[in-house]
């Protein structure tokens, strides 16, 4: 099990905007023509990776699949992780969803698509039940969507932090790891900070 689903749905957040100015490339990184950033997103997704971080094409290396998952034991995501992190060394991950995705809406089936939302559809049983458990007064559709994705996206990057090779870059170079969704109405990016924690 990748999450510890209680603690996750019940995470305190805010919703930021994005700064550029965070996410800044590295010297040695532009002199070597290596990408400094890992990008992981949706393969539905239009966000453009570049215009929302405003950096040149070289300096990102991307990674998709279907609903930016990393935690399912993929073997293409493990590598890609392996690769930008152990390998390119870059400084910053940005972990991408979008609001309205297509598997926070799918068929509440854990064997669908041979299980590889599984664990997105056990964050949403568990962030339904807190997100009614919580209110005072009833959650509509739209904005119950968009809180299962932002605590996806968390989900996601909590594990991802608790990875040796990241744990390591975090400590040994200061990797920093982001999470953000994108919001195909208004056409940009919003970053989710934890309260509490660093403003990364």
């Amino acid at each position: 099990m990748p999450f510890d689903f209680e603690k996750i749905v019940r995470a305190k957040y805010d919703v930021r905007p994005i700064s550029t100015a965070k996410i800044t490339s590295s010297p040695a990184h532009v002199e070597a023509h290596e990408p400094s950033i890992l990008w992981v997103g949706c393969s539905d997704s239009l966000v453009s990776e570049t215009n929302c971080l405003q950096v040149p094409r070289d300096e990102v290396f991307v990674h998709r699949n279907l609903g930016n998952i990393l935690s399912n034991g993929d073997l293409s995501s493990e590598s890609a992780i392996e690769w930008a992190v152990n390998l390119l060394k870059v400084k910053h991950i940005v972990v991408c969803g979008h609001y309205d995705c297509a598997l926070i809406k799918a068929e509440d089936d854990v064997t669908a698509l041979h299980g590889w939302y599984k664990d997105v559809t056990k964050l949403r049983r568990h962030t339904l039940r807190a997100t009614q458990d919580q209110s005072q007064q009833p959650i509509d559709e739209y904005s119950r969507c968009h809180r299962i994705e932002e605590i996806y996206v968390l989900a996601e990057v909590d594990w991802l932090k608790r990875q040796s090779n990241v744990k390591r870059a975090m400590k040994d170079w200061g990797l920093q790891v982001h999470a953000f969704v994108f919001d195909k109405e208004r056409g940009t990016c919003v970053r989710l900070v934890e309260r509490g924690g660093k403003s990364s």
